[in-house]
């Protein structure tokens, strides 16, 4: 959609503060929070870097955080600065989907990705959407809600393919067919929760707080939090890492603003909160209590909280159940894990190459695959590289069929290079 007009009004989230919460639920020293980000991202540039230059030399069990005790084992560190720089590299898992203990070192050079700004779609991608669509809904005959069951090649001998797709309820029959499910590994979860205003950013008008002589507001407070191992929760939520974004700022979203919390939870914890809302609907009353139990000790610690008042009281809720979709195949996108130790009679599995045989596909029998786990490897595992995959197909099922007698983007299926 690059260098089209469409609707959607994008925010630049990068390089706004964040608000730490220790586990007590004291909030830590800004500067001290700072330096030990710095560090973070220090560490995980020198992994890219480890990753991408040893990565057949590296055991297939070590993982990210291996890496972490080891480079900081080599610094003067306290007992206390080291411990907070570990709980800070938590926050990883918000980005692949997973605890960090499970990223592998070998294959973390497939998760760099491409830099740039962090953009935050305010109104959702639906006008992007719409703009993508338009000719497919307009030409194509599309049929919704049929779950495919098994996709065959029926191509007969010195035939052209044809690839035969059953569903529940009745087959199809194609020339070409591209599929873009995924296996997903990655378990990476987003609640939104609503309230009538947001109290965080000002005293509430009545409330106990509300003559205080330092309020905090909108322009000050911080877009991020992060809840650090909370011993203020249930017994099974204290080893859970959990990441805030606030969505009330006007200095970061303007007129889109809105009294919202997004949460972003991953790994076990996502695992635990999406079985949890699994036996319910959306409009349930059973559904609105278990995600608001959950996250009450976590919004109640933000300023101006007054237990029972009204406007801190969320208004609605809802979350990501990517977890219970077997569509999206159980998962959010793809993600690089550790695994054992390959014995001496077994073949070393390559994630690279096995990326670049789904990408490559059966042009032959008719059958491709698209999506962001085939995409090229500076963009696997986002949105950007799932639009690029699907161009990339298109441009090979054209060619493969005479229909583009020139191309102007290299339609080799395993280029890692930009399109």
């Amino acid at each position: 959609m690059e260098g089209k007009p469409h609707s959607s009004q994008t925010y630049n989230t990068a390089g706004r503060m964040s608000w730490m919460k220790q586990d007590l639920g004291l909030p830590i020293n800004k500067e001290k929070a700072a330096a030990g980000f710095d560090l973070v991202w220090s560490i995980i540039s020198d992994a890219f870097k480890h990753s991408n230059e040893n990565c057949a030399n590296i055991a297939p069990n070590v993982s990210l955080k291996d890496l972490f005790r080891e480079k900081l084992a080599e610094r003067s560190l306290s007992h206390d600065d080291r411990n907070l720089v570990l709980q800070l590299a938590e926050m990883w898992g918000a980005f692949v989907g997973d605890s960090w203990e499970r990223q592998s070192l070998k294959w973390f050079w497939l998760e760099e990705c491409l830099d740039g700004e962090n953009l935050f779609i305010a109104d959702t991608h639906h006008a992007i959407l719409q703009r993508m669509a338009k000719s497919a809904m307009r030409d194509a005959d599309i049929h919704l809600s049929k779950t495919a069951t098994s996709i065959e090649d029926r191509k007969g001998k010195d035939k052209d393919p044809r690839v035969l797709i059953r569903t529940e309820h009745c087959d199809f029959e194609f020339d070409e067919v591209v599929v873009t499910r995924d296996a997903s590994y990655s378990r990476l979860e987003k609640v939104y929760i609503a309230f009538p205003v947001a109290f965080w950013d000002s005293p509430l008008p009545g409330a106990p707080n509300a003559d205080s002589t330092s309020p905090t507001t909108s322009a000050s407070f911080p877009s991020f939090a992060h809840f650090l191992h909370p011993t203020y929760v249930p017994d099974q939520q204290k080893s859970w890492t959990v990441e805030l974004n606030l969505l009330s700022s006007a200095a970061v979203f303007g007129n889109r603003a809105q009294p919202v919390l997004l949460f972003t939870i991953y790994g076990p914890c996502a695992t635990h909160v999406t079985s949890l809302i699994a036996p319910f609907s959306l409009a349930s009353t059973q559904y609105f209590d278990v995600l608001n139990d959950f996250f009450r000790p976590y919004y109640s610690l933000l300023p101006n909280y007054v237990a029972d008042h009204p406007d801190c009281f969320p208004s609605a809720v809802l979350a990501t159940n990517w977890q219970n979709d077997d569509l999206a195949g159980n998962g959010s996108y793809t993600n690089f894990q550790i695994s054992s130790e390959v014995g001496n009679a077994e073949e070393e599995v390559l994630l690279d190459e096995d990326v670049r045989e789904l990408r490559a596909g059966m042009p032959e029998h008719g059958i491709w695959f698209a999506g962001e786990h085939t995409a090229p490897f500076v963009a696997l595992g986002t949105s950007t590289g799932a639009y690029w995959s699907g161009e990339s197909v298109g441009i090979r099922i054209l060619g493969a069929n005479g229909l583009l007698a020139k191309c102007s983007k290299d339609p080799n299926p395993n280029a890692d290079v930009l399109p």
